[in-house]
């Protein structure tokens, strides 16, 4: 396989070190310095503008199977990819940090020629929220915009998510479409068991996850945390937390984005303030606080705001480290978990890399993720859908309209439905039939 990554900075470099070994990779950056830190990578080390089509095609582009764009440049990123998609190559993925181009941590924009924007503020900030919310999922996927969730849980020793499928008492519109047992990927039958260790793959409408979280849990009192720093990532965290009953305070330290955050976070306590200023955050009681996230743009005032809450009570510290050699002596001093941007974005590309198109389940693993618009003429249309699935697939969730339905056995698919399909790789074409056009007589 032929990977292009444009940009050899802290993305870019970690990419190109992890896949040179089992790829093909060229690396394209303007910066010799950044070209020379990659002399020990074994991968193909071009010096130039990633946006400049002629340098492209002269490289080779054109033969690439996937192109990752991660300058430091948004625009740079968007150019790079559109020409690699005229070009002809297939997959592509942008970096993208501007929220006026992104608002979800991984965009499909295919009809502009990007295969998949990716925002690493917003990974990193749902990797938060996902770690404090909900510590046993593995694994989530948004479907049609947020409204449905594909999401993988491990299952442990005495949870309530052990025994036969068809006997869990799941919440409504949530729905059990696969477990991942060892290297195996199992559609489970209503009397198929769910054993400790199983990792179990639920189909839900965003709404249920909630009490999906308690019944795992058994967990509902309300966690106070508090957000230093209102950019990107600590607007995003508490937009997200606000959703989940969480009694929260973000301090920001310049006043006019102190302004537009209470206009947009109705239900957090925003506080104009230096995150580091001791008689401030003691005043807020930030002894008292279940989390406290430090999410600066500055590493240096993320390590003390963190030492500070840490020294004063509060009892768990995540802080936003943008340089990742920072990570461990972070977590030397005392913070719990120290997490950058760079590395989750890292992480996160090379699963879809490894694993295939944008999909829970990775497709070395033998699953995908399917998603279909329903045609009038598509053969799966008026039909019990439980029914006409094959062996190996299993319907998750439909988009009628603008409502998410949790399909029941009995349910039929309609026509203008978005239908997203959990299946095992050797079903694929099976499901793709069924969304082929009726036969005539």
């Amino acid at each position: 396989m032929q990977i292009f990554i444009t940009g050899a900075g802290e993305v870019g470099f970690h990419l190109a070190r992890e896949l040179s070994g089992a790829f093909d990779v060229t690396v394209i950056d303007q910066s010799s310095k950044a070209c020379q830190r990659l002399e020990g990578v074994d991968a193909q080390i071009l010096q130039g503008n990633a946006a400049d089509a002629q340098l492209l095609m002269e490289a080779g582009v054109q033969e690439a199977d996937i192109v990752v764009a991660v300058t430091g440049n948004d625009e740079v990123n968007i150019i790079t990819c559109i020409t690699a998609s005229h070009l002809g190559v297939e997959r592509t993925i942008a970096r993208i940090s501007n929220p006026d181009y992104i608002d979800q941590p991984m965009k499909d924009r295919k009809q502009i020629g990007i295969g998949l924007m990716i925002c690493p503020e917003l990974v990193m900030a749902e990797r938060i929220v996902t770690d404090l919310y909900f510590p046993t999922i593995l694994e989530r996927r948004r479907l049609a915009g947020g409204k449905g969730e594909l999401i993988e849980l491990k299952v442990e020793e005495g949870a309530p998510l052990l025994g036969p499928i068809g006997s869990l008492r799941l919440p409504e519109n949530c729905k059990a479409a696969a477990i991942k047992r060892g290297e195996e990927i199992l559609i489970p039958k209503k009397e198929d068991p769910v054993n400790p260790g199983d990792r179990l793959i639920l189909a839900c409408d965003a709404r249920s996850v909630p009490k999906l979280r308690r019944l795992v849990h058994e967990e509902t009192a309300s966690h106070k945390v508090m957000i230093v720093g209102g950019g990107v990532v600590g607007f995003y965290l508490a937009k997200w937390l606000e959703k989940m009953d969480f009694d929260l305070k973000l301090v920001e330290i310049d006043n006019e984005r102190c302004q537009d955050l209470a206009e947009k976070l109705p239900d957090t306590l925003i506080l104009n303030g230096d995150g580091t200023d001791i008689s401030l955050i003691k005043g807020e009681n930030v002894g008292s606080m279940d989390a406290v996230f430090s999410v600066t743009g500055f590493d240096e005032k993320n390590l003390l705001c963190s030492l500070l809450a840490k020294q004063l009570g509060a009892d768990k510290i995540v802080a936003r480290v943008d340089r990742s050699d920072y990570i461990d002596l972070f977590e030397m001093v005392g913070v719990d978990h120290a997490i950058s941007p760079g590395r989750v974005t890292v992480e996160a590309v090379l699963r879809l890399i490894k694993g295939g198109d944008d999909a829970i389940v990775q497709a070395g693993e033998g699953a995908e993720v399917l998603e279909f618009r329903a045609e009038k003429e598509a053969k799966i249309v008026g039909k019990n859908a439980a029914e006409k699935m094959p062996k190996g697939a299993i319907l998750g969730m439909i988009m009628r309209g603008n409502q998410p339905v949790i399909p029941s056995p009995e349910t039929e698919v309609k026509d203008g439905d978005r239908v997203y399909i959990l299946s095992l790789s050797e079903d694929v074409s099976k499901v793709e039939a069924l969304f082929s056009p009726e036969k005539g007589p």
